[in-house]
């Protein structure tokens, strides 16, 4: 049986979570810019709007005729604004200024008449400096049902994200949640919560915090608390992939059923990597990837393995496949030392 008290820390953490995640929303839906931008797509279009921001290869601006839409990055032929604004490039460059068209497909960033000229398929990232918190968001969240009649087995699952970038911060906030109930048998869950903040530097550097605690009752885990830091780099960033390599130390604390509870240092190895399509944008996979390496004394290893594949087949609607794996070299004895699950859900991002 999951302690009172851990069962609680659960609950509210999705509360507050979903309670915020709403707020998030409904806030920066109302917000809204000065149209003063122009933006000239393929054939010479032409759109008067608001530049919200580039990034995994998409446009989004806002206009008084369609509301907010997202423009294909690889068809839009320039931009103008006298608006100031933070412009990244592939290898993480970085410049700030207003936009000024010098040619198709070459941008300059400054002052008019003044400032770099760049070209704008190695631009990766375009965010407007006056933008606020809450435009600063992006997330999703999706939800997965299935049910089997022989056994009268139902399993939920729910997966959020919330993220938030500025000129020299990330944070990312992110719920895994699975919820299995078989007739005369106990409920298992799984439950992860991650917490993440990035000190950005130059060329793609930077330093993190991290924090998780989880649940897994297929493993006889009560709660498991993570915290520590290190650093990393993005050794590939794109307007169709990012690949980011990161390390640092950790103390770990964990109770298992029946069993005294655990403390150690480990090392941790991890890497994520995102991929989306271009062109269309339809699809979307990433995968996150960490080794922990207990460096206490006793060895021991553990792995932890989260992948998603999306399919956008509506506005801001998608199909995902989720899947995740968990082994653990040295468990408490009796107990598996791995679990791996997948779930297909529908979401919504914003």
């Amino acid at each position: 049986m999951v302690p009172l008290a851990a069962r609680s820390a659960w609950r509210l953490a999705l509360s507050v979570g979903i309670t915020l995640g709403i707020l998030f929303v409904c806030a920066g839906r109302v917000l809204a810019g000065p149209k003063v931008d122009v933006v000239t797509i393929e054939q010479g279009n032409r759109l008067t709007c608001e530049i919200k921001r580039l990034d995994r290869g998409r446009l989004t601006i806002g206009t008084d005729a369609l509301d907010t839409v997202s423009v294909y990055w690889d068809r839009v032929e320039g931009l103008m604004s006298p608006r100031v604004f933070e412009v990244e490039l592939e290898d993480g460059r970085r410049y700030y200024g207003s936009l000024d068209v010098v040619a198709p497909r070459r941008l300059r960033v400054g002052p008019a008449g003044t400032g770099p000229e760049l070209d704008m398929r190695a631009i990766i990232r375009i965010t407007p400096l006056e933008a606020t918190f809450w435009t600063r968001l992006d997330g999703n969240v999706d939800l997965g049902f299935s049910f089997s009649k022989a056994d009268l087995e139902t399993r939920w699952t729910l997966n959020a994200e919330v993220n938030y970038r500025s000129r020299n911060y990330e944070g990312t906030v992110a719920l895994a949640s699975q919820l299995t109930a078989r007739e005369n048998a106990d409920q298992l869950s799984r439950n992860t919560l991650s917490l993440s903040g990035r000190r950005l530097f130059g060329r793609r550097w930077f330093g993190v915090l991290l924090g998780q605690l989880q649940e897994n009752q297929e493993l006889s885990l009560d709660l498991r608390t993570v915290a520590g830091g290190g650093g990393g780099r993005y050794l590939v960033q794109s307007n169709s992939t990012a690949l980011q390599l990161f390390s640092g130390i950790v103390h770990t604390r964990e109770q298992f059923s029946g069993e005294d509870v655990r403390n150690s240092p480990e090392a941790l190895l991890g890497t994520k990597w995102d991929w989306f399509s271009a062109r269309n944008n339809d699809l979307d996979l990433s995968t996150t990837a960490i080794g922990y390496f207990n460096v206490g004394g006793t060895a021991r290893t553990r792995f932890e393995l989260q992948s998603a594949f999306r399919v956008e087949f509506l506005k801001d609607f998608y199909f995902s496949v989720n899947g995740f794996t968990s082994v653990d070299s040295s468990p408490p004895e009796g107990r598996s030392n791995s679990d791996a699950g997948i779930s297909v859900s529908l979401g919504w991002k914003f």
